[in-house]
């Protein structure tokens, strides 16, 4: 059996690919008609397996990036949550302010008319 990305096949002449009609394009193949369930289950099973192994691929190198880069990380992590913050609260200031302009323009206008 084979797993390469969204192609998924084995030894026999069954295969998923970007052309076929029982193919999902989510990266696995779903069940053709007329593929055996047990097959189909040996499939499944692989794809979790290799996906499993990816995330824990994935989790060693995250540890080791902690490790080596943490303090940077968290020095670039803070830089961008405070400049998100002062992003937010310049839009609040700047929603109240257009505020406070419609409120006084709505009032003139008003008294102007009446």
């Amino acid at each position: 059996m084979e797993c390469n990305g969204p192609q998924c096949s084995t030894s026999r002449t069954n295969s998923c690919d970007s052309s076929s009609e029982s193919c999902s394009c989510d990266g696995g193949c779903e069940c053709p008609s007329g593929q055996d369930m047990l097959k189909f289950a040996e499939i499944m099973w692989h794809k979790a397996a290799m996906a499993a192994m990816f995330e824990v691929k994935k989790d060693k190198i995250k540890s080791r990036l902690e490790k080596s880069f943490g303090p940077t990380l968290d020095k670039g992590a803070d830089a961008i949550v405070e400049a998100i913050s002062k992003k937010i609260k310049n839009a609040v200031q700047s929603s109240k302010t257009e505020q406070e302009l419609h409120n006084k323009l709505s009032s003139i206008l008003t008294e102007a008319t009446n």
